[in-house]
């Protein structure tokens, strides 16, 4: 009993040991850093001196200057006294410094503080002409400057010092005799009479001159779904270089070098972020000569990335001739339509739309388009068969009695103006040999849906005009129930061919398009109404979009009946 109790106690001091050992080692192997602090900052003739306490098992130590929250000035050093030279800040500088210790491992701890110094040295402006020129003495601004200290002010022409003068007041004057024989940058070095550097000041002297650089495009404020930015700009003579700077808040976030052709660039969407505002500058520069730079500046609103609008077709698909050629389009310009015939899903590598399509038989085609910087469209698909039969059509004119038009156009209600509108398009259908049936302006959207569902309509389709809150909006728009309803291609051809009529359409701005309702909209909801669409006719509440429905009503519903008849023959 004895020997195992013995034997116990050894193997316990053993496991003990090793314990110990194992501590010790992983100690060793991962040295805690301990806390420290920044002491003071001492200002000498040679340097600025910055004293720190230890950190136990710190093997380096590394400095961050800090100004209007961008760092200014970094250095590392293994000692706890560290010389701040060639610090260059401006009098009166609000600085805040900043230190992390390493251990071996590169484990990083930061001081307990930060200190907060405020530059009291002199120090060159910095909103002074970087061009002198020809025969002219150069003239430096010190901010800071208080008759006590002794300072120098020394010219070089790279390391080749070329001047010096200790005569130094608010105003040193550099006679242009000491350096009139070189050209390009040339720099003036504000320093202690220990030599401590305080202050540079960097000037160009027979140099070519950048040409100041104007913008074409865009505006000095732009707005612009998520999309490549294209730039032209007159002006930049001289300049070798183009830099385009991104900034937000203020924070220089991105810097690229460009290379524009005839004085055109792009700002590719890939360097921008949705929903995101930028300060934008483009930078002519000769050489690497900023401080002599031209700049241009706007101001950039970038949105989301949109997606492709969706394929529609020329033809309705529920019933057409044999032989009929259709078309297949996208109101997103420039955009490639893939498609197929078989009934299988299109993809990339299906077949690119580049011309007509005969309808000889039934097919089914289902497509979609795609575009530079845009989400790929939802895939459409349109079963065409081949048969006669007479279109029914279903107007639904609004009976909005007390929406009053701008009165000095003549522009009365918009029920009035509305079916007085549907006169027109009922006119045309029936003598194109369509069947058509009208709302009743004394009942509800209920019963409107109900008869225009009994009647087997084709197309259901309600026609309003608009109006806004601050009675500015203008532009014509239609709505169907979402991207792939099946009123999408007749809407569509409504809007475009009206669109060409309407007098606005010079201003993209007044290009409404096509919108979804979304199950918002009764007539047009895909759930309640077979093909339905709601158009909204300019702004009854605008005096230039009231005068052109009231002066153009036979001309507008022969527009848009001439696309119902065209889609539906």
């Amino acid at each position: 009993m004895k020997v195992n109790i013995k034997v116990g106690i050894v193997v316990f001091l053993i496991l003990l040991n090793l314990s110990f050992f194992a501590i010790g080692y992983y100690t060793y192997l991962h040295p805690k850093l301990g806390d420290f602090t920044i002491e003071t900052v001492v200002e000498t003739e040679k340097f600025l001196a910055l004293n720190i306490t230890p950190s136990s098992n710190a093997t380096k130590y590394e400095v961050e200057v800090v100004k209007d929250n961008e760092v200014i000035y970094e250095k590392t050093e293994e000692t706890t006294h560290i010389s701040l030279d060639n610090l260059e800040a401006n009098y009166n500088d609000e600085l805040e410094i900043k230190v992390k210790a390493y251990n071996k491992n590169n484990e990083e701890k930061e001081s307990s503080n930060t200190y907060n110094y405020v530059y009291k040295d002199a120090s060159f402006k910095k909103e002074q002409n970087h061009l002198l020129a020809k025969s002219t003495d150069l003239a430096l601004q010190l901010d800071g400057y208080n008759g006590k200290e002794r300072y120098y002010v020394r010219i070089y022409y790279g390391k080749k010092m070329l001047y010096e003068t200790n005569e130094v007041s608010t105003e040193v004057v550099i006679p242009y005799d000491a350096v009139k024989d070189y050209s390009g940058r040339l720099m003036a070095v504000l320093c202690t009479e220990g030599g401590r550097k305080l202050s540079t000041f960097t000037f160009y002297l027979n140099t070519p001159i950048v040409g100041k650089i104007k913008l074409i495009s865009p505006n000095q404020e732009f707005s612009t779904r998520w999309n490549d930015v294209t730039i032209k700009y007159t002006g930049g003579e001289n300049a070798n270089h183009f830099y385009l700077n991104l900034y937000i808040d203020g924070n220089l976030v991105s810097q690229s070098e460009v290379f524009p052709e005839n004085k055109e660039l792009v700002l590719p969407a890939a360097m921008l972020s949705e929903e995101t505002n930028y300060t934008v500058v483009l930078e002519a520069v000769y050489e690497d000569y900023f401080e002599i730079a031209e700049t241009a500046t706007f101001m950039l609103h970038v949105s989301k990335k949109e997606t492709t609008d969706p394929v529609y077709v020329s033809h309705n698909p529920s019933f057409i001739k044999a032989g009929t050629t259709v078309e297949l389009k996208s109101r997103t310009t420039n955009a490639t339509i893939y498609y197929t015939t078989d009934g299988s899903d299109p993809t990339t590598s299906s077949l690119i739309y580049k011309e007509p399509i005969t309808i000889q038989q039934n097919t089914v085609i289902k497509a979609f388009a795609v575009s530079s910087n845009r989400f790929d469209s939802a895939i459409n698909t349109y079963d065409f068969q081949i048969r006669d039969k007479t279109p029914i059509i279903y107007l639904s004119p609004s009976n909005q009695y007390d929406n009053y038009g701008v009165k000095d156009s003549g522009y009365t209600t918009e029920k009035d103006m509305m079916n007085k509108l549907a006169d027109v398009i009922e006119r045309e259908l029936k003598g194109a040999g369509f069947v058509v049936y009208r709302n009743n302006p004394y009942g509800d959207i209920n019963a409107w849906n109900s008869f225009s569902n009994a009647v087997g309509a084709d197309f259901h389709f309600a026609i309003h005009s608009n109006g806004s809150t601050n009675h500015t909006a203008r532009g014509i728009e239609i709505h169907v129930d979402n991207e792939t309803s099946p009123s999408l291609s007749v809407a569509t051809n409504i809007y475009e061919n009206l669109y060409t009529i309407y007098p606005g359409n010079v201003n993209p701005s007044y290009n409404r398009g096509i919108k979804y309702a979304r199950g918002s909209l009764g007539e047009v909801n895909d759930s309640y109404v077979n093909n339905g669409a709601l158009i909204e006719v300019a702004f009854h509440d605008n005096y230039d979009d009231a005068s052109w429905i009231v002066q153009n009503l036979e001309q507008i519903g022969q527009n848009i009946a001439s696309s119902i008849i065209s889609y539906y023959n």
